[in-house]
């Protein structure tokens, strides 16, 4: 039962922080039970929450999306994120305790879970690391086998195909899995415990939400989920929420929750639209616990004849027929399919596994009886398919509209051009040089920058993962390149783009920006608490998704396919161009260049040493904050890329250096180009000394110099600002 004061104190929080919430209530209410409270539905958090603008003090966490095409915003204060922390930290701290455990490694992807995983792994004292969900298989494999963790943190879904790829998951050694994610049934859990030769309570699952964070887990010795510290649940009917399904089994409920420890969200009533079985409060080491047997599947408006289809109940069929699987279940329109892979013989066990799953679920049998729904497939995957869209993270269960299929122009015409840069040596620049200089110049990409490459495959994933489409809103904040590319790829997939710009923006820039369609949202003044213009931009970009529909943030600065654009091309096109770099100079300024090319190094065990190049007067390696002349290089902020470990030196360049650098690159090489690019070419001067002699450097030439004809290459603006012009640049 819960009590009377600790809910009207909850309650009290939540009309002070939130005051639309007393609209909900009607009246003020000084004594209340649960019941007298509104539930915290979709529809509500639509309409007052999900898209409220972004306040600086908090943390913005953001989802795909909604059944209104919308993105969801999650917000967090620093108390929140503490109590999210604090309680995965101290469960955590139990699951493992006696188990020796001295590495983690979280294989989850993006999300809140994932940005907190190594901060949890640090405050428990262990060795703690980290791989991007989007790397093929084999180089998770890789990284298990190289780190060794005793701990691993991850999905169902990461974990089925890591499990189908391995040779022998007992080689690992890993002592302890946390799940997170998606359905995890007794049946999978004790499936997988065998494969990797553990106890079958050493494998815990894990249940949560980007809005609640963690809010159950499953015990071993209770045989069921028990609820997280600070959380109350209650089982509530669809009709409650106008839902018009078929009635839920009689021990079945939607479950809603309360949270005492969530402070920038209603956590009154929060309705997860997740279906638990048998909750019910149970005595755990002589306290009482509220408790559920297992997450069935989930209910929703959007899901047409979705209510009836639990994952739970059809993978615990599969299993029992094939105990080391892959599967994945997909509704569309009126069809049911479940695709299964798996290393054991499986044809012959699709008969009965088709009919167990009529048996097991009769809503689907009267379904197909009644024609609602197409007879089940069950498919047999090959062994030797590549896994869906050649990620190890998917979905278990999808919900899936008949959507058109991927425009040609991601793979035909300009877009085709992108990438595949020439790399070239600079004999001349480095001509009594005892270095060996390549540049890579991505200059040569059709929209004229480094850019092209991370915009092109940030809106490539999400057009496939239905985000975005013909129509869609685009919006970037962008001192100028991404800018640039992002407005060259709308233009070619029929979109509208908006950029988020400031003063330092070339006019030049605005120019090309204007003439590929894109439209221009100025930001005059900076962020009076740090003097810097990107947090004023980004406050610009949050208050433009609130309030224009369909519209859609690739969030160049956060978003991991910034990097892993170079990661697949860039990096892996230098490597095979040259047999061996000692050396790779970068610029940086969203680190989303330099962390693709330094993973790829890492993952591929190559000898090349990652040099940053940065601004004098960028935040990003620690340095004072001071003004800085051009775009595209430095940051007044540190970057979520950015990753020191990865980086082997940093050179910090004046704007003098660039623009000095720039000149002789054009003089002497014939290449007009930016000063980021300049600042690389200064930086492989300054560190010469240092470097062996006969080393081969490669430097990334990252964008073209006619953007800079009125700053960099303008001697008149050149010696307003520094009061002097470079020397004789003439070739001798």
């Amino acid at each position: 039962m819960l009590p009377l004061d600790k809910l009207q104190k909850k309650l009290q929080e939540i009309t002070g922080v939130f005051p639309w919430y007393n609209e909900l209530l009607g009246k003020e209410l000084t004594s209340c039970t649960l019941q007298d409270l509104p539930l915290m539905s979709a529809e509500i958090l639509e309409a007052h929450y999900y898209n409220k603008p972004a306040d600086p003090a908090l943390a913005v966490y953001r989802t795909s999306g909604t059944s209104s095409g919308r993105r969801k915003s999650i917000f967090y204060s620093e108390e929140d994120d503490r109590h999210y922390v604090d309680i995965k930290t101290k469960l955590f701290g139990q699951l493992i305790a006696g188990s020796g455990c001295t590495r983690a490694l979280a294989d989850m992807g993006t999300g809140h879970a994932a940005s907190t995983a190594l901060d949890i792994f640090q405050r428990l004292g262990l060795e703690g690391d980290a791989i991007p969900f989007e790397l093929p298989v084999e180089e998770h494999i890789e990284r298990l086998q190289a780190f060794k963790p005793d701990l691993l943190y991850t999905m169902p879904s990461i974990l089925d195909h890591i499990v189908h790829a391995a040779p022998d998951p007992r080689a690992f050694g890993i002592r302890r899995i946390i799940l997170v994610g998606e359905v995890a049934t007794p049946q999978w859990q004790q499936n997988m415990a065998e494969l990797f030769g553990l106890h079958p309570n050493h494998i815990t699952d894990t249940y949560g939400s980007i809005e609640m964070g963690t809010m159950a887990y499953y015990s071993h010795e209770a045989g069921r989920y028990l609820f997280a510290e600070g959380i109350y649940a209650e089982g509530i009917e669809a009709q409650e929420l106008g839902l018009e399904i078929e009635p839920l089994g009689s021990d079945e409920h939607i479950l809603a929750v309360t949270s005492f420890v969530r402070r920038e969200l209603p956590a009154l009533r929060f309705v997860t639209y997740d279906v638990v079985r048998d909750l019910r409060t149970v005595s755990v080491d002589g306290v009482e616990r509220q408790s559920f047997q297992a997450i069935v599947k989930r209910v929703g408006k959007e899901l047409k004849h979705g209510e009836k289809i639990s994952l739970y109940d059809i993978e615990q069929a599969v299993y029992r027929h094939v105990p080391e699987a892959i599967v994945r279940v997909k509704v569309r329109d009126n069809a049911l399919a479940v695709h299964i892979r798996s290393k054991s013989l499986l044809h012959t066990a699709i008969p009965a596994i088709r009919t167990e799953i009529r048996e097991c679920i009769p809503e689907i049998g009267l379904m197909i009886q009644n024609r609602l729904l197409d007879d089940i497939e069950v498919f047999a995957v090959e062994r030797d398919e590549p896994p869906e869209r050649a990620q190890v993270k998917n979905k278990k269960l999808y919900y899936e509209a008949a959507n058109p299929p991927e425009p040609k122009e991601f793979t035909e015409g300009f877009l085709s051009t992108i990438g595949n840069t020439p790399l070239i040596k600079l004999s001349r620049l480095f001509r009594e040089s005892r270095l060996t200089v390549y540049g890579k110049l991505e200059l040569l990409n059709p929209g004229g920058s480094a850019k092209d490459r991370p915009a092109l495959r940030m809106l490539h994933e999400a057009w496939r993962e239905g985000r975005i489409g013909r129509g869609s809103v685009i919006i970037e904040s962008s001192s100028g390149n991404m800018a640039i590319s992002l407005a060259m790829i709308c233009r070619c997939l029929d979109m509208r783009f908006i950029s988020v710009i400031d003063p330092r923006t070339t006019n030049t820039n605005i120019q090309i920006m204007k003439a590929l369609g894109a439209e221009i949202c100025y930001v005059s003044e900076p962020d009076p608490a740090t003097g810097e213009f990107l947090p004023a931009r980004l406050k610009r970009v949050e208050h433009l998704l609130g309030t224009i529909r369909g519209s859609y943030w690739p969030n160049q600065y956060a978003n991991i396919n910034n990097y892993l654009a170079h990661y697949h091309t860039t990096m892996k096109e230098i490597a095979d161009q040259l047999d061996k770099v000692d050396y790779l100079f970068c610029s940086v300024s969203t680190c989303g260049t330099i962390r693709g090319l330094a993973e790829y190094v890492r993952d591929h065990k190559l000898a090349t040493r990652i040099v940053a190049v940065d601004a004098e007067g960028s935040a990003i390696f620690g340095g004072n904050q001071e003004k800085r002349r051009f775009p595209g290089l430095g940051a007044g902020i540190v970057p979520p890329f950015c990753r020191t470990d990865l980086v082997d030196h940093i050179v910090h360049v004046s704007d003098w250096d660039m623009v000095e650098s720039c000149r002789d690159l054009a003089q002497k090489e014939a290449i007009l180009a930016g000063p980021s690019s300049g600042a690389g070419i200064a930086a492989v001067r300054k560190l010469e000394p240092q470097l062996p002699p006969g080393s081969v450097c490669a430097v990334i030439i990252h964008d073209k110099g006619e953007r800079y004809l009125d700053t960099v290459y303008s001697d008149s603006w050149v010696e307003n600002q520094f009061g002097k012009l470079p020397g004789d640049q003439t070739i001798h």
